[in-house]
């Protein structure tokens, strides 16, 4: 009898967690900016960002805005325009990299003074 109740509560158990799983609406994957710090020289380093559409609709242009801290600058860049504001750094795609479809990805590069500085508070089109 303890048995059939046992099997019946998990039984009962299991349906109700499937339920809830089935239930569950499905998450779309968003564009992402990743940043990698590709070499460290003590006064400066190379960064990258790399933009992913992990959405199902293809961007037309991108941004990517982040905070250096005082006294850290950005020196040579490729592949994307720059605009500072103090120690805020915004870049935008170039004409020719601007559009991805879903899946695609996108890069830009930078030389930044202030060894170990690495950038803060990024977004990506506004986003965090």
């Amino acid at each position: 009898m303890k048995l059939r109740a046992i099997a019946r509560s998990l039984v009962a158990l299991a349906a109700l967690v499937l339920a809830m799983t089935v239930a569950l609406p499905a998450q779309a994957a968003s564009a992402t900016a990743v940043f990698t710090k590709t070499s460290d020289w003590g006064t400066g380093f190379e960064g990258k960002y790399t933009i992913t559409n992990g959405g199902t609709t293809t961007i037309n242009g991108w941004s990517v805005a982040f905070d250096l801290p005082s006294g850290a600058n950005i020196g040579s860049f490729w592949d994307a325009s720059l605009c500072r504001s103090g120690q805020r750094f915004t870049f935008t795609n170039l004409g020719w990299i601007g559009t991805l479809a879903p899946g695609e990805t996108a890069s830009f590069g930078f030389i930044g003074s202030t060894g170990g500085s690495s950038p803060s508070n990024c977004s990506l089109n506004g986003a965090a």
